[in-house]
């Protein structure tokens, strides 16, 4: 069994097909089909299901999967490692991160990776929470950062920040300014929001129901940049993460563009590094989640 050959089987199954497979091996159709059919002549038996609909794992397929995902993993590791030896932090690291995150805590982390390590090349994934621990658990990812994930046992966790997600009013509203609003008061307000298909607009949604707020948004997203452009433009309130409006809202409290208003009970969530439990790190991982770690502890989410 040859390496060439479990990347082959592997890539098949990512794509759901023979063709798909071939455009990111750079090979020809009847060499990947050689390249399987050897593979299943060496373990006797059969990978795949062949069906009009595409290509789908054996029994014994789905078992040669999960190994070959550690098999791969582990020969770039070992690749990394020994590069890491004359080279310090080095190589790429793939990280997944949700919209929010990638957009307003990442590139400070990537800025000061860049000025102390410049030797590591960052690939960025955006997905929601979901696809992005699915994608770390299939070895397409070295690290995810995701808001309040699901547990999972396979999965180290450890907590970035806790952020507040706060009422965001335009100085058009009338809770602008206002260090504070009583949950009643939101009844009939129009809302922008955040898709309650994110982990944090479900969030945002059970919090209100909860309040025993009802409300029909004038407008629904899954982007965080989106719904902070129509509260600046004055469609209405949102419930954002303070890392959203971080570079609109000063830390004196003084309003800007924006301005937050506590609502009680206070909203939080949890921003997360999630990596594999038992997985060795490269240094550029190490490099990286080290940078992700101070610059939690140092995280205010406001300006100046």
């Amino acid at each position: 069994m040859e390496l060439h050959q479990l990347q082959c089987f592997v890539l098949v199954l990512e794509e759901g097909g023979f063709k798909r497979a071939t455009a990111r091996l750079h090979i020809t159709q009847p060499g990947l089909s050689y390249q399987i059919k050897q593979l299943e002549e060496e373990l006797g038996v059969q990978l795949f299901h062949r069906r009009s609909g595409g290509i789908t794992p054996t029994e014994a397929g789905r078992v040669l999967l999960q190994h070959a995902y550690q098999v791969i993993n582990a020969v770039h590791e070992a690749h990394q490692a020994v590069r890491e030896l004359s080279d310090g932090a080095t190589g790429e690291i793939r990280i997944g991160t949700v919209n929010s995150v990638g957009t307003y805590f990442l590139p400070q982390v990537l800025w000061e990776i860049r000025g102390k390590h410049p030797m590591v090349r960052p690939k960025i994934l955006y997905r929601n929470s979901d696809e992005l621990l699915e994608a770390l658990l299939g070895n397409k990812l070295d690290v995810a950062m995701v808001a309040d994930p699901h547990p999972d046992r396979r999965l180290r966790y450890e907590t970035v920040l806790e952020e507040h997600i706060s009422l965001v009013s335009s100085p058009s509203h009338p809770f602008y300014g206002r260090p504070s609003v009583e949950p009643a008061e939101l009844k009939g307000v129009q809302f922008v929001s955040l898709s309650p298909q994110t982990p944090t607009g479900a969030l945002i949604r059970n919090y209100l129901d909860r309040l025993g707020i009802q409300f029909e948004p004038v407008v629904s997203t899954d982007n965080v940049e989106t719904v902070k452009r129509m509260v600046e433009a004055g469609m209405g309130v949102a419930f954002l993460p303070d890392m959203v409006t971080s570079a609109e809202i000063a830390c004196d409290g003084k309003p800007g563009r924006l301005a937050r208003s506590a609502v009680e009970p206070p909203l939080t969530r949890r921003v997360v590094l999630a990596t594999w439990r038992d997985s060795h790190h490269s240094r550029a991982a190490e490099a990286f989640i080290g940078e992700v770690r101070r610059t939690g502890r140092q995280w205010r989410g406001c300006r100046g």
